[in-house]
């Protein structure tokens, strides 16, 4: 029951970071995002406490620290605008998400199926929070809010690698500190491009 209520609560602050209009609630709520991946990882430790812990110490470190901290001091450095606005209303957002949780639905219902056993609500949520990351590709202008987009998408990934591996595989830690590298060569980009550093603060 708790971690369905985790799961829930990753989806839900992945909605947060599709909707919201200020930058600098987006990054506080994919840094409350990252802090959370340390219950998943809780959940299919399966024993092997040294793995899971020098993962939770990076997922923490990268997800949870480093990648919101870089993204706001690059959202200060290059001066942009607090607003993100979306090329979508907010109705058209919420007919994507209907759309998406049909799919979602429609792709879990064959898990009992399955030959290892699946956490299917938490599944569900999972799929949907891979598909609100693809969503601010489409919905978001502000190019950091689509930075923050492709960090749902991949703590997305991140969630669905452990729901569907008894375990935790090996190399998983490669991608705890996936999105924390995007941002830095994002944030070194914006400092070198003039016509990027131009369009945020227009943004």
């Amino acid at each position: 029951m708790l971690y369905d209520f985790i799961y829930l609560l990753l989806f839900l602050t992945g909605i947060v970071v599709l909707v919201e209009n200020r930058l600098q609630r987006i990054i506080i709520f994919l840094s409350i995002q990252g802090f959370l991946l340390v219950f998943p990882v809780l959940q299919t430790h399966e024993e092997n406490w040294k793995h899971s812990l020098s993962l939770i110490t990076l997922v923490v470190l990268f997800k949870g620290f480093l990648t919101p901290f870089i993204l706001n001091w690059t959202a200060k450095k290059s001066q942009m605008k607090e607003s993100t606005a979306p090329k979508f209303g907010y109705l058209a957002t919420f007919l994507f998400l209907i759309l998406g949780l049909v799919v979602a639905v429609r792709i879990t219902q064959g898990t009992s199926d399955w030959p290892i056993p699946i956490h299917k609500i938490g599944l569900i949520y999972v799929i949907l929070m891979i598909y609100v990351g693809v969503l601010c590709f489409i919905v978001r202008r502000n190019w950091l809010a689509l930075i923050a987009g492709f960090c749902v998408f991949e703590n997305g990934i991140f969630v669905l690698t452990l729901v569907l591996d008894k375990g935790l595989p090996f190399g998983l830690e490669f991608g705890s500190f996936l999105d924390a590298v995007l941002v830095i060569v994002s944030a070194g980009i914006l400092k070198l491009s003039p016509h990027m550093h131009r369009k945020g603060k227009q943004t």
